[in-house]
């Protein structure tokens, strides 16, 4: 997708996500912290932090946190969002950040699927690992077989709401597991007209042998795999699946 595009979706991304109610994101990867993280109140790095739904969550329970994205209109509203005033907000492609040391990385919200280059996620993974502080953890979720395949598919999609319309249609090919979607966004003006915008979404499956494996490679330790936003084995229900790694 064209970055600036991030920034249009900016206002309506989490009305976008799978389960469109994003509040249990953050008390979810919060307890998957103080459970597996053994540095007691960890600093936090959230990369691709988006509308900084986790991240604002973690800060306000009192740890030091720093969202990272590339999309200055997220970054925005993250930033009004942070009610602690605590969060320190950085503009970076998180392929290539390269940050202060700290004991819990999290990437959530397809953030990882967006990565279609496995040497970019791959280096992420080292990146994580040399940044991570001993007995630190890295977590990430990332979206399973099941949702390219049948989820996404082939099929069209929409949400029409008060102020927008957004269609998209989804291209997903099983050889190079790539889905593209192709978005068109209505916007409601303040002249109660309607603005078109277009985009394209790039996604990529990355099987949990590839997360793994990367995360191996990088030096990381599999502590826990876990079902969508549960502390269950995954099943082929699930939408994602949620890794945590440690060091």
């Amino acid at each position: 997708m064209d970055d600036s595009f991030y920034d249009i979706l900016a206002l309506h991304y989490d009305d976008l996500q799978i389960n469109g109610d994003t509040s249990a994101w953050g008390p979810y990867i919060y307890g998957l912290i103080n459970d597996h993280c053994k540095i007691k109140e960890p600093s936090v790095t959230d990369l691709g932090c988006g509308t900084g739904v986790v991240t604002n969550f973690l800060a306000s329970k009192g740890l030091n946190v720093t969202g990272v994205d590339l999309s200055p209109d997220m970054l925005a509203l993250a930033s009004a969002g942070d009610e602690s005033g605590t969060v320190s907000w950085i503009c970076a492609d998180i392929t290539s950040y390269e940050g202060p040391s700290c004991g819990c990385f999290i990437s959530t919200m397809d953030t990882v699927g967006h990565i279609t280059d496995p040497d970019d996620l791959a280096g992420i993974f080292k990146m994580v690992s040399e940044s991570l502080e001993d007995g630190g953890v890295f977590i990430l979720d990332t979206t399973t077989k099941k949702h390219f395949e049948k989820s996404l598919g082939e099929n069209v999609f929409y949400e029409d709401y008060n102020d927008f319309t957004l269609l998209w249609v989804n291209h997903y090919d099983k050889e190079t597991r790539i889905n593209h979607a192709e978005l068109t966004l209505f916007e409601l003006t303040e002249d109660d007209l309607y603005e078109r915008y277009d985009g394209e979404l790039t996604a990529r499956f990355h099987s949990p042998e590839e997360i793994e494996g990367m995360a191996a490679k990088a030096g990381l330790k599999k502590l826990a795999v876990y079902g969508e936003l549960n502390r269950e084995d995954p099943s082929d229900k699930d939408e994602r699946i949620f890794f945590v790694f440690g060091k």
